[in-house]
């Protein structure tokens, strides 16, 4: 097998098992970098009080998935790959007043990783509350997919995301 069609099987296996609720868009630019795999999930839920009494408020909580192919990757590759996280973060999470959470997962699918990637990659968070009339959480997750060794590494929140990965590998 060869970087490309393992790339590309693994692009199709994440369109496949993802929930339906979700929207993609392939081969799009999200934050001036081009994602063969962007896809994006919203909620929207009445708020109430203790869980019954309705407030006659909606709230909103976000996910998106972004999924690039890096073909080699290097420690100073992943600090680049996690400055361009933060900037996908601040261009896609629009908090308000009604926002509950978002979640921005950066897939990276490489052949070659690294052997320092793993344990810089697991140093790595975001998280961000917000206030000031913006409301809720955001969070950022990374993963680095090691097509060739068949392992998933993820960032300090990532393991929902590695147990989202590994099963397709």
């Amino acid at each position: 097998m060869d970087f490309l069609t393992e790339f590309v099987a693994l692009r199709d296996r994440l369109l496949e098992t993802q929930d339906k609720a979700f929207r993609t868009q392939t081969n799009v630019e999200v934050a001036g970098r081009m994602a063969a795999l962007c896809s994006s999930f919203t909620i929207k839920s009445e708020r109430k009080i203790l869980c019954l009494m309705p407030t006659g408020g909606v709230g909103h909580a976000h996910e998106y998935r972004l999924l690039f192919a890096v073909p080699q990757l290097d420690a100073d590759g992943l600090a680049d790959w996690w400055e361009y996280a933060q900037r996908a973060f601040a261009a896609l999470v629009q908090p308000d007043d009604n926002h509950d959470f978002s979640i921005v997962s950066v897939i990276l699918a490489a052949w070659e990783v690294d052997k320092e990637v793993p344990k810089r990659l697991k140093k790595l968070a975001l998280e961000q509350q917000f206030s000031g009339g913006k409301q809720g959480w955001g969070s950022v997750r990374m993963a680095a997919v090691d097509l060739s060794g068949r392992k998933v590494h993820v960032s300090r929140t990532g393991d929902a995301l590695k147990n989202i990965i590994k099963p397709l590998l």
